[in-house]
């Protein structure tokens, strides 16, 4: 036999799953704004090891241009969600319904169907920008690793030359 209050109960967790839903969905935006940024910083460091090795060039000796291998690699990871050339990146940041149309499909209708709709679209949202984070991540751990073994290289090419 239902409770005398589950409606109410439902409706509360509703709103409450609507709630949690918008809060991890703007999580989810600091988060990629926080990896958009730290990307852009390891480009400027690529710039700042392109500088140097050119300064370099008399110390590295014939070897000079080996670093730039590992800059130009890291410079195409960090630039491949600019350049979406991968199925990951195609789409831009998946914000959830538009409100106007989201308002205007469900306008004169009764309120429950329409918020677990926007709860669905809003995890669906969620479970899209996932895919894009997790692959903006993979892209810049990989531009760091490829720096790091670009820096040793260089510094055994220094100790050798």
């Amino acid at each position: 036999m239902p409770r005398p209050n589950a409606d109410n109960d439902a409706q509360d967790l509703l709103s409450d799953s609507l709630a949690l839903a918008r809060t991890q969905l703007l999580g989810q935006l600091a988060d990629e704004t926080s990896l958009d940024g730290r990307t852009v910083g390891t480009l400027g460091f690529s710039g700042a090891l392109l500088a140097a090795d050119i300064a370099a060039r008399g110390i590295l000796g014939v070897y000079w241009w080996t670093p730039l291998i590992a800059i130009s690699l890291a410079t195409l990871c960090c630039l491949r969600p600019v350049l979406a050339i991968d199925h990951d990146f195609a789409r831009n940041t998946d914000l959830g319904p538009l409100a106007d149309r989201f308002y205007y499909t469900y306008i004169g209708q009764p309120s429950t169907p329409a918020r677990e709709q926007q709860l669905d679209e809003l995890g669906e949202a969620f479970a899209n920008n996932a895919r894009r984070l997790e692959a903006k991540r993979r892209a810049l751990r990989t531009a760091l690793l490829i720096l790091a073994f670009g820096l040793s290289a260089a510094a055994l090419l220094v100790e050798l030359a």
